[in-house]
């Protein structure tokens, strides 16, 4: 990731010319002003067409939240029998310097749902799930998450995390980096009920249930 883009490229086990029709196979309305785009698999999102060369390259801007605005490109090359796809995601703005750590992760289940979708046809809409929320800014520590401020009344206030504390566990589930507690988040977004989290304080584990 560099500051205002991000950037996969995978290999499918099929041709350019069926990659390439599971990418378009959607037409639709992408604009105010009647322009035409596609509902792009992986986004989940109607993207207005800005350049367009089948079965080699697709530019278009997203036109439905979230981060509506930005520039989504996908680029088709042969590969043996298959086809390499290399698409990019651009122009966030500020958005990655407020929540950078928060969009790579949302970032990777829009690359596993577009790769699922043009290698299977099916969509698996991961990325689109819903979001759950600890309560306290978070970034990557040192085999762990580590909590910075604590908003009042959240689950990260109820169990009694301080900025410093370095989160190792939640729910029962390990927790070793913000992909870890981002999915167990999710989880726990559909499922109320008492959560215990374990975190590292003073060189010593320390365990609460809320």
């Amino acid at each position: 990731m560099s500051t205002d883009r991000f950037e996969a490229t995978f290999v499918l086990g099929i041709g350019r010319p069926e990659a390439w029709r599971r990418l378009t196979e959607r037409p639709v309305d992408a604009g105010d002003d009647g322009g035409g785009g596609y509902w792009l698999p992986g986004f989940d999102a109607r993207a207005r067409v800005t350049a367009e060369a089948p079965e080699e390259h697709l530019e278009a801007v997203k036109v439905d939240e979230p981060c509506p605005g930005t520039t989504i490109a996908v680029t088709l090359e042969g590969a043996g029998t298959g086809t390499r796809i290399t698409v990019v995601q651009s122009g966030f703005g500020d958005l990655t310097t407020v929540l950078g750590d928060l969009l790579a992760v949302g970032w990777r289940h829009i690359v596993a749902d577009l790769e699922t979708y043009l290698a299977t046809g099916a969509h698996a809409g991961r990325h689109l799930r819903p979001w759950g929320d600890l309560g306290a800014d978070t970034t990557g520590g040192p085999g762990g998450v580590a909590i910075g401020n604590v908003r009042s009344g959240t689950l990260a206030d109820r169990l009694g995390l301080r900025p410093g504390d370095l989160v190792v566990s939640l729910a029962g589930a390990p927790v070793t980096d913000l992909d870890d507690l981002t999915t167990v988040l999710r989880v726990l977004a559909t499922l109320p009920g008492p959560v215990t989290a374990e975190w590292v304080r003073d060189g010593a584990v320390r365990s609460a249930t809320a």
